[in-house]
């Protein structure tokens, strides 16, 4: 037998016991490594990319590493929402629009809140109590909320995140409470002391909420 006879035989018996792979080099199932020929060379299949499925041990190119996937965009939750509520009588003087001094320093620590990216809107509403005729007290109740909004504008907060509206007594919650406590001071007390009695029970209906919504990621 010649050279070359042994030679095929023994590539034939070899590759008799070998696996080939699905793609690329043909590998012994015995030894799980590639065949070589005689020359040394990695046997190849013939569904060989070498781009993709090339081996440093046979003399190709390390194949490039795929960039990783980008990460996934973070995962956005409904708005949350807050309300912070300032006292009219802190925010203005009775019957009064302009802002308090001592109102300031409250308000600029509300606009460095609000400036942050992550609040999305926030929306400043009037309210007044029950005392007085519903158009004076809608009309006091916008005047109020534009106030407040328009010095959270100045102070730097986006006018696009601000809206302002007034509730007038629409949303008074004290109403029927309070008169029922006055009520019960009974026939003695003046009405001068009922009426100052009712005014300061009522108070937390003369109010400027501000209603914030900010977005939160995880």
């Amino acid at each position: 037998m010649t050279k070359q006879l042994k030679l095929s035989a023994m590539m034939l018996a070899l590759l008799a016991s070998a696996g080939v792979s699905a793609n690329g080099y043909t590998v012994s199932e015995q030894s799980g490594e590639v065949v070589r020929n005689s020359y040394g060379e990695c046997w190849e299949n013939n569904y060989l990319n070498k781009s993709t499925e090339g081996l440093a041990e046979c003399g190709d190119a390390a194949a490039p590493t795929p960039p990783p996937p980008p990460p996934p965009p973070p995962v956005q939750r409904e708005p949350e929402e807050k309300v912070v509520t300032f006292s009219s009588n802190f925010l203005f003087g009775f019957d009064k629009d302009t802002l308090r001094p001592q109102a300031v320093d409250s308000l600029n620590s509300l606009a460095a809140q609000l400036s942050d990216a992550k609040v999305v809107r926030a929306r400043v509403e009037g309210h007044t109590d029950f005392m007085g005729a519903d158009a004076y007290n809608q009309a006091l109740s916008e005047r109020r909320a534009n106030v407040v909004a328009n010095y959270l504008v100045n102070r730097g907060v986006p006018a696009a995140k601000i809206s302002a509206i007034g509730y007038g007594e629409s949303q008074a919650r004290m109403t029927a409470s309070c008169q029922a406590e006055v009520a019960r001071l009974g026939k003695k007390v003046s009405k001068a002391k009922k009426r100052s009695a009712l005014i300061a029970c009522i108070e937390p209906d003369r109010r400027v909420d501000v209603r914030i919504q900010s977005v939160v990621t995880q």
